[in-house]
């Protein structure tokens, strides 16, 4: 199965919010993502990896839990597939979260990561499970 976790919604640079304004973002997420898929969120990687005590306590408020990325795809940039494929291969660590974005490259690259992570002997987890073990 998937898992699909919050990373707001306009994709703000949330330090420069207040808590009412970062509550916003999240809440605003968490109910797209219930309507489209009947499911909730519980994790909230705030975008850029950017947070500060309002952030974190906009999450807690929300029943959300902040987590970052170990790895970052940098998809945003519109790199080929091979290029997001190498990052994550050559980049992946025992628990590594990897931030990916919803691209066409990210797409592509898919396949051919998910078989180099597990070449390597890598289990590809919700998070989780990674995180609850």
């Amino acid at each position: 199965g998937h898992e699909i976790g919050n990373h707001g919604f306009s994709h703000p640079h949330v330090n420069d919010l207040d808590l009412e304004r970062n509550k916003e973002e999240i809440q605003k997420t968490t109910k797209a993502i219930k309507q489209a898929t009947k499911s909730t969120t519980r994790y909230f990687a705030p975008p850029y990896g950017e947070y500060n005590d309002t952030v974190l306590q906009a999450a807690a408020e929300t029943g959300h839990q902040v987590i970052l990325w170990t790895v970052d795809t940098v998809d945003w940039q519109k790199p080929s597939a091979e290029q997001i494929t190498s990052r994550v291969v050559d980049g992946a660590q025992n628990g590594a979260i990897i931030l990916m974005h919803p691209t066409e490259q990210t797409n592509e690259s898919l396949p051919g990561m998910i078989k180099g992570l597990r070449e390597k002997g890598y289990k590809i987890v919700p998070l989780e499970k990674l995180i609850t073990g």
